[in-house]
């Protein structure tokens, strides 16, 4: 578990997250955690009453400034690797409460007996309905979806890797976000087989800040343009934004004249007063999006694949 100030943030989810893994036979917790509240003096007494060893570490930052996600799940890695000798190492986020059932799933089905198998993720399910709403207003089910943002960018929410499958990753440390979609790669490009299991965890994920979004499609973009992670509706865009043509840039009316029908779904979704912030807020984000996209790959003549990209070994340390 990779944790920063969880407890201050979040204690009473934590404490269900961490009740939520005693279905699972674990012997010992991996905690990295970079925060400065009392989050990691909280997991070591829920360890003590429940009998699992701890194992407490800092982010290693490997060459770079300062911790990120890439670097706090990379120290978890190697903390696994080179101090234990088990077949499974499992990840578990501080917002996702494993369902009832998620080990009986796995081993009813002998998921881990399958030697091809590298890596097994649980649905992330919501706990707020409200995407589930927006997302059937469009025609999409829900499942499909999030399944769909798996097999793009992948996810560690409740996520099992064998050992073999993940010895050797390295994670660009820079990637405080996607991380997560490096690492299911690594399993994907090196010929392991990924299961998914359906049920999943309870994901409590807050709703991100403006700077937050913004943020996190800037990384997007660099993780696209050096590294080929690149979730298909920002494929697409950046496919039609490298032309520099006259029609690239008139894609940016796209999401202005977006609004509107956008205003009508997310009021149907959300209400009217959540509708209309969730609305602007989405379109706004989209057309920043596309003008950063187009600014960015003027001069950029493919998305590299990122399975070429983790055999050439050409990653930032």
């Amino acid at each position: 578990m990779i944790t920063k100030n969880s407890w201050s943030t979040r204690r009473q989810v934590l404490l269900e997250v961490l009740n939520s893994s005693l279905q699972i036979p674990y012997r010992a917790l991996i905690l990295v955690d970079d925060g400065d509240d009392e989050t990691g003096d909280v997991v070591r007494d829920w360890c003590d009453n429940h009998g699992k060893e701890l194992v407490y570490s800092r982010s290693r930052l490997y060459g770079h400034p300062h911790p990120t996600r890439a670097t706090a799940r990379q120290t978890a890695i190697d903390i696994f690797l080179e101090g234990f000798k088990d077949e499974w190492l499992m990840f578990l986020d501080d917002d996702a409460v494993l369902r009832p059932g998620w080990w009986e799933w796995v081993e009813v089905n002998k998921v881990l007996e399958d030697g091809a198998v590298g890596e097994v993720w649980g649905i992330n399910w919501d706990v707020d309905p409200a995407r589930e709403r927006l997302l059937s207003l469009f025609g999409l089910d829900l499942k499909q979806y999030l399944i769909r943002k798996f097999e793009e960018r992948g996810g560690t929410h409740d996520t099992l890797y064998r050992r073999a499958a993940i010895e050797g990753v390295r994670i660009p440390p820079e990637l405080h976000v996607y991380e997560d979609a490096w690492l299911h790669h690594w399993v994907r490009c090196h010929g392991w087989k990924s299961v998914i299991n359906p049920v999943g965890v309870a994901h409590y994920h807050p709703m991100p800040s403006l700077k937050a979004e913004k943020e996190k499609l800037e990384l997007a973009i660099r993780a696209a343009l050096k590294y080929g992670i690149c979730e298909y509706e920002h494929v697409r865009v950046m496919a039609g934004a490298a032309s520099g043509s006259i029609t690239a840039y008139l894609s940016l009316l796209r999401p202005i004249l977006g609004l509107v029908p956008m205003l009508l779904t997310c009021t149907r979704a959300y209400g009217v007063r959540r509708g209309l912030v969730e609305a602007v807020k989405r379109q706004y984000l989209k057309l920043w999006f596309r003008w950063k996209v187009l600014r960015a790959v003027k001069d950029v003549e493919r998305i590299p694949d990122v399975c070429e990209v983790m055999r050439s070994g050409e990653v930032e340390e």
